[in-house]
């Protein structure tokens, strides 16, 4: 994919290899279709309403999902990295480290499923997986197990790793450049440290998201989040701030996720099916944390901007998408 210019404003049209299916008319059932699969749908339906259990501050649970959660979400999530990768669990020329790969960590592994895949993938490895909460799964393989630790504080693990993964942070994190020298402090010599996120806000290829309501709650989400002291847009400084922690031959590889099947393309078709999917299931519980929290919106408020954002986003009318 070609580099996006990280300067542009919303409803610029930006620099992307996507274009828009013209055989298709802006239906998303008509689109959809011509993928001939959908069990998302049947799944997604039922699951999607339950996956974040009402529990606190306007009833929702944020950092952590409760014992017997549904975590249809972040598991959906890394299924669309695995499309992404064309079915790989990493980037890294890990098969290159000096010594082979040993001690591996996973910094806010959320479920967990990472984690154990990439121990299956590699027995002889020592899987370690951080989070803030303790929700990963009780069955691992016996090369991976789970620690609860909040990775913005210092790294007291006894031994050095081979490989270093994390993915989705930029939501994580107050700020990343600790985390980054302490990956940095914590690695073997010729060892590797992989991220893989989202940069925000939304790119257009022309000005179809203008007046809309996911332009707006683009917009509010943007200011909620620096409000709070979370700037997602730092995504975009993550080669910078490698750098400045002494990381060497950084390499960054741009892909891109239509929202919906609007764009050219099967493999495309796939990644915006998967990536609406997986906007919409996790699209509540951040907005009304961030709206109430930040920016004093009232729950109410919050639902009806939800509404109209949520049809915005099954429409294929509007051709966003976000580089990863």
């Amino acid at each position: 994919m070609e580099e996006v210019n990280e300067d542009e404003n919303l409803d610029t049209p930006s620099i992307t290899a996507l274009s828009v299916d013209s055989s298709e008319h802006g239906s998303e059932r008509d689109n959809d279709s011509a993928l001939a699969d959908t069990s998302i749908y049947t799944t997604s339906t039922s699951v999607r309403s339950s996956v974040f259990q009402f529990v606190q501050e306007n009833g929702r649970t944020y950092h952590a999902y409760r014992e017997g959660t549904d975590v249809f979400h972040p598991d959906l999530q890394h299924h669309l990295f695995l499309l992404t990768l064309n079915g790989e669990l990493y980037n890294a020329p890990i098969k290159d480290i000096p010594g082979g790969l040993h001690n591996v960590l996973d910094i806010a592994t959320g479920t967990g499923i990472w984690a154990i895949e990439f121990a299956h993938q590699f027995p002889s490895a020592n899987v370690i997986g951080t989070d803030l909460s303790p929700i990963q799964p009780d069955f691992a393989p016996p090369n991976c197990h789970f620690e609860v630790d909040d990775a913005e504080d210092p790294w007291l693990f006894p031994h050095p790793f081979s490989y270093i993964h994390g993915r989705a942070l930029a939501t994580c994190f107050k700020s990343h450049l600790p985390i980054f020298h302490s990956a940095f402090r914590s690695l073997v010599p010729g060892g590797f440290f992989e991220l893989q996120d989202c940069i925000v806000p939304f790119r257009c290829i022309d000005d179809t998201l203008k007046g809309t309501a996911l332009e707006t709650w683009t917009q509010l989400i943007m200011e909620g989040t620096k409000r709070l002291g979370k700037d997602w847009t730092r995504v975009r400084r993550y080669r910078e701030m490698m750098v400045e922690a002494g990381f060497v031959d950084v390499v960054e590889r741009r892909y891109e996720w239509p929202v919906g099947t609007w764009a050219r393309g099967e493999r495309m078709k796939m990644l915006g099916l998967w990536y609406r999917e997986d906007l919409l299931a996790g699209l509540q519980g951040f907005t009304v944390a961030v709206l109430t929290r930040a920016l004093g919106m009232s729950g109410e408020e919050v639902e009806v901007l939800l509404v109209r954002v949520r049809e915005d986003i099954r429409s294929n009318k509007i051709h966003v998408y976000i580089p990863v």
